[in-house]
This record gives C-alpha cells, structure tokens and sequence, in this order.
C-alpha cells in the first residue's frame, strides 16, 4: 500500500492562510487570487483541511507578482505567525531549551508539509536543521519562492526561542543566486551557501543550550503528544481518507475510476471495497461526495457555473444544473442567490 502522503503532496491549511495575511498586511485583496486558483477560503478556515503542494506553490507566485515583490516568500517567512494556535506550536514555545525546540520542528515539520523530511544533528560545535522534500522517495525540485517561504519562516520560527541578540550563523539554499540578493541578506544574513545541495540553516550549539524563560517542559510534551497524533493520522489514515484525499486530488481532469484509484492504492479493486465496507461507505459514496464537495466549494468561491460543470465532466450547463439541484435541493443559480442574499 503506497504512503499516500507521498502519492499527493499536501500543506496544512495555515501556510495559505499566511499568504492571505501577508497579502492584506502589503495591500492586496487575496480573494479574487484564491477565487482564480480555485481555492475556496471556507476551506482554509476548516481545520484539518490540507492543500495541495503544487497549489501552494501556484498561490506564492500568483501572490507574488500581485505585489511585484520577488521577495514575497521571504516575507511571509518572516512576518507572519508560521504556527497558528497548534499543538506544534506549543511544543515548540513551551520547549525547556532551544535545542529542545529545533529538535521538535524537524520531528513534526511533515505536518507543515507533507513531502518535507527534516533533521536536527550536531556536527562537533555547531548544530544544523536541513530539511528536503521527496515524493516516492526522490528528491523533489524546490520552486526558489516555497524554498524561501519555508527557510524564511524556519529562521523566524527558530528566532523565537533563542535570546535576544542571539541567531544563526549561516544558511544553505538550493536555489541559485537572484539578480538582487539584498533582500536574501537582510533576512538571513551575510553567510549564504547558494546552489546547495540541500536548504539548511546552523546555530553554534552553545546558543541552544541555555533553559528558556516561560517554558514549561511537561506542558510541551504534553502538545507533543498532540502533534505526534496528528502526524500519526496523516501518515496512516485509513482507507476511506485515503481514498478520499485521492478522488479529492483527481476529481478535476483525473482518473477516478475505481480501477485507478486501487491501482494507485496498489491493492486490488476487491480489496478495496472491502476495506471501504468495513469503515461504513463504498467507493461509489466517496466519490460522489467528492463531486459534490467540489461542485459546492468552487460555488461558493464564486466560480462560473458552466465552468465548474465542465470540471466535473458536464459538457451540457443543464446536466450540471439537474445535478447540483439533485445533491442539494436547488439549483446553482438559486443557490448562489440564497448566498448572496445571507
């Protein structure tokens, strides 16, 4: 059976909100961006709702030339809270140490992302955090904007538990040099490696090992416990969320018939629906739902009708329309003006 967090890379819902912040923090109105990329804010307000990687990194660059600022990952690393209200979180700001702190955001940096792996290692007087990301277990190429995004917010999460006046040495980037690499030094200073084989920022250990003030280790383990949780559910879900982040991931322009979706799975289409009764619900149910989950959620975000239709295979407007008045009781155009109308 495949590790589905590695089939379909995925971010957690808080690294679009972020942008959404930094957008509105530099002046622009994400709306009408997320609208176009067809991701509906509802869902980034509904915990456990997860993105698709290369949406996120589709959501940076859009974002990015919105504000005509090449920088813009680094700013989001920089200046938007990287955590929200999380049990990751907590475990990192309630972390007796610093070195206790880097050691759980590279333990739970795949809920950030799905495809990353992170360590923390000594090498003699120096520590280091290094994280990639992999898909099927290769090395997956980093657009420079997310690799920015993430180191960026790595430095400041990081800052936020080292004393005052204390900081990495140094950081490694994959990406090569930009034109203007002003912006790059102002946020992690003179010592850069570009064109890296992996992104990694170092710390002098000594920096790492004084006890923080207002950390309480036993309410850290406790959030630990939380987030090792989550992690555990993300990586080993059960048939019917694994199927369904699959149909979520295909149910526009994908192959969602069962056939595939077991091949992906690498089980037989029997073993699949067996494993589906079990947990209450059938393929047909899960699929259905996905549509119908899609069909609603590029409503709300006030997409074309005609367009959403198409998405779902509805080459007739009028056979989309009968549908969605079928799942739902009204009519796309009824339901946008009930909508509208709240």
């Amino acid at each position: 059976m495949i590790d589905l967090v590695n089939d379909t890379p995925t971010v957690w819902r808080h690294s679009a909100v972020r942008v959404c912040v930094a957008l509105e923090q530099l002046g622009a109105n994400h709306e009408p961006l997320l609208s176009q990329l067809g991701i509906c804010l509802e869902d980034l307000m509904t915990p456990g709702f997860r993105l698709r990687l290369d949406l996120m990194e589709r959501l940076l660059v859009a974002a990015s030339q919105l504000v005509d600022r090449k920088d813009f990952g680094l700013y989001v690393g920089q200046h938007v809270e990287p955590l929200a209200n999380t049990a990751f979180k907590w475990s990192v700001a309630l972390s007796e140490t610093p070195a206790a702190a880097l050691k759980r955001i590279a333990c739970f940096s795949s809920l950030i992302d799905s495809s990353m792996s992170a360590d923390f290692k000594a090498y003699g007087n120096r520590h280091a955090v290094a994280h990639v990301q992999t898909v099927d277990c290769k090395p997956r190429l980093v657009s420079p904007i997310y690799e920015d995004f993430m180191a960026a917010g790595l430095v400041a999460l990081c800052q936020n538990v080292l004393l005052e006046g204390r900081r990495h040495f140094a950081v490694e980037l994959t990406q090569s040099k930009p034109d203007d690499p002003e912006p790059w030094y102002e946020c992690f200073g003179d010592e850069i490696t570009w064109s890296a084989p992996v992104c990694r920022a170092w710390w002098n250990t000594s920096i790492l090992r004084h006890e923080r003030a207002n950390s309480n280790e036993r309410l850290a383990r406790a959030h630990e416990v939380l987030a090792r949780q989550q992690l555990t559910t993300l990586k080993s879900s059960g048939w019917k969320r694994r199927v369904e982040w699959l149909l979520i991931t295909r149910v526009v322009g994908g192959n969602t018939s069962q056939q595939a979706i077991a091949t992906a799975l690498n089980v037989e289409v029997r073993t699949l629906q067996r494993g589906l009764k079990a947990e209450g619900t059938s393929f047909q149910e899960l699929l259905s739902n996905a549509r119908k989950s899609h069909a609603l959620n590029q409503l709300s975000c006030n997409r074309p009708i005609a367009q959403i239709g198409y998405e779902l295979g509805y080459t007739d407007p009028s056979a989309f329309s009968n549908a969605f008045k079928k799942w739902y009781g009204v009519s796309p155009v009824n339901y946008l003006k009930v909508a509208k109308a709240s």
